[in-house]
């Protein structure tokens, strides 16, 4: 049976703000209050209001990478490391792989302004109208409504002032047009941030049942992340703290879950279908997005379409087709290439760290199609089909053994999907320690991490930033903002350069940042929204 706190509907608050009480005078007798419809004046009111009005909040956030939901599904991409280190855009150059084009016209660059500001929208929807008068509710339950509509806020502000620097706030509910917006600076955004995760940890349950409604853990894990980028290193390993001394948290260290009949290793277990729910025995997760199969609101995953190596292209010897859909491989087509270092550079441990085992990463593939003479055969890579065909397939973006819908999968899957993971939290510890120049710390941490991998332990002389950006790629792929981690750390452009056959070439120092979307400038008439530098 589906959790009641999943998302299973699609309601979006902006159909609840159509209506704008006008200014015109000040008789009571003249203000409306519409009845027949929904608004935010008859919604939220009682606690099933807000509570739709969560739900729609909880949606539009994990519409940063659910398919169709407000972003293209080629533009969430961008999010894990696309156009960075981790990969690039095989065949499109507008979804920011060729440095060179991306200008303030570009559609990512605008749908990601406008995802954020949506969600921040809704949020101050909820933080305003829970104040009103005549809202009813005990303080408590207005603190955790208050409390998740900061947390989403603070996470669309934590994706703007990573990629545009300066960006304007909004504290409150508008209920009027305003085009004399200005850009606030980056040290008073982060604050913003930071005062916003500050109360949601404060007001969040500390009880996390199944992973998927935020929890005081999900608020600490930001609030670490976010005081590491101020350099407050203490408070940030005290927020971490706060999630690992906690037992309701722990890595995953045998076999769990729905799937332990078939080969595979307690990684390979973490992604499968139904696994990610702290009901099945995960103590890893913190918090997850929620999707589901064949209901309304469920929403679907294009990891596998995206991650994938396009197979169903490759040829056999005899030029039949070698590779045909079956439950194991699902259809991947490949949007992301991974680059050379994800694909072998980046492990330290090859043979033995199981996060590249062969149960998680497939580098062979074997001839699937009995009408070819070389059925069961190995098929080799050559220089014509290893680029998109047959390159290293991470199986933690498909659902082997587990498609809900059918092996034909159009390269979509239901998987609830990771937002925040403990291994994530050691790593940040690990990057506070660091900080404070404890390498011995620091390595600590991360070979907690890499015990659970069965990967060799670092020594603390080898710890610094870049290893642990190395080492939150191998754990964390898929998963982590990479776009973020490196921004805010200062090493996008050094480690595209450094990584990314394709992006590295083209991009400059003043890719750091993306630009401000011009049709945002254009529209504010009665102020002047600066760009960002060299666009």
């Amino acid at each position: 049976m589906k959790h009641p706190n999943k998302i299973t509907i699609g309601l979006s608050l902006l159909s609840l703000m159509l209506i704008l009480i006008l200014p015109s005078c000040d008789d009571d007798y003249l203000t409306e209050i519409p009845r027949d419809f929904l608004s935010p004046d008859n919604t939220f009111v009682d606690q099933a209001g807000f509570e739709a009005g969560l739900t729609a909040l909880y949606a539009n956030a994990r519409g940063y990478q659910a398919r169709n939901e407000g972003l293209h599904e080629k533009e969430w991409e961008v999010l894990f490391g696309q156009g960075a280190d981790i990969g690039f855009h095989i065949d499109n150059k507008n979804f920011i792989t060729d440095y060179t084009i991306v200008n303030s016209f570009n559609t990512t660059a605008r749908n990601f302004w406008r995802k954020s500001y949506s969600i921040i929208k809704d949020a101050n929807v909820l933080i305003t109208r829970v104040a009103g008068e005549n809202v009813d509710l005990p303080e408590a339950e207005k603190n955790e409504i208050v409390a998740q509509a900061r947390f989403f806020r603070a996470y669309a502000y934590r994706l703007l002032v990573w990629f545009y620097g300066d960006v304007p706030i909004i504290r409150e509910e508008l209920t009027a047009p305003k085009l004399d917006f200005v850009r606030d600076p980056q040290t008073d955004v982060i604050n913003f941030i930071l005062e916003d995760l500050e109360f949601a940890s404060q007001h969040l349950p500390q009880e996390n049942p199944t992973g998927a409604r935020l929890s005081k853990a999900a608020a600490d894990y930001l609030l670490a992340e976010t005081y590491i980028a101020t350099k407050q290193w203490d408070r940030a390993i005290e927020a971490a703290n706060r999630i690992l001394n906690d037992p309701q948290y722990d890595l995953m260290y045998e076999r769990f879950g729905t799937m332990t009949d078939k080969p595979g290793d307690v990684y390979w277990d973490l992604f499968r279908l139904g696994n990610q729910d702290r009901s099945s025995g995960n103590k890893e997760n913190i918090f997850a997005w929620q999707f589901e199969f064949d209901v309304d609101g469920g929403a679907q995953l294009a990891t596998e379409r995206a991650w994938g190596p396009f197979l169903e292209r490759l040829k056999t010897p005899d030029n039949k087709q070698a590779i045909l859909k079956d439950d194991r491989l699902g259809r991947p087509v490949v949007f992301i290439r991974i680059t050379p270092w994800v694909e072998t550079g980046m492990w330290d441990d090859f043979d033995n760290d199981i996060r590249n085992s062969e149960h998680n990463v497939q580098r062979v593939f074997l001839i699937n199609n009995p009408e070819s003479a070389h059925f069961g055969e190995p098929i080799e890579p050559t220089e014509a089909n290893y680029v998109r065909f047959m390159f290293p397939y991470y199986k933690k973006f498909t659902h082997p053994h587990g498609h809900p819908q059918g092996y034909d999968t159009g390269g979509r899957i239901y998987n609830d999907w990771y937002v925040f993971r403990v291994a994530g939290a050691y790593l940040l510890r690990a990057e506070a320690h660091l900080g404070k120049g404890d390498q011995v710390s620091a390595a600590a941490d991360i070979n907690v991490v890499r015990g659970r991998a069965q990967a060799s332990p670092v020594d603390p002389s080898a710890v610094d930033i870049d290893y642990i950006l190395d080492e939150r790629a191998r754990e964390l792929l898929g998963e982590e903002y990479r776009r973020v981690t490196l921004s805010r750390l200062s090493k996008l452009v050094e480690r595209t350069r450094l990584h990314n056959p394709v992006s590295g070439p083209t991009i400059q120092d003043f890719n750091r940042l993306l630009p401000i979307p011009q049709v945002e400038i254009d529209a504010n008439k009665e102020a002047q929204l600066t760009q960002n530098a060299g666009y």
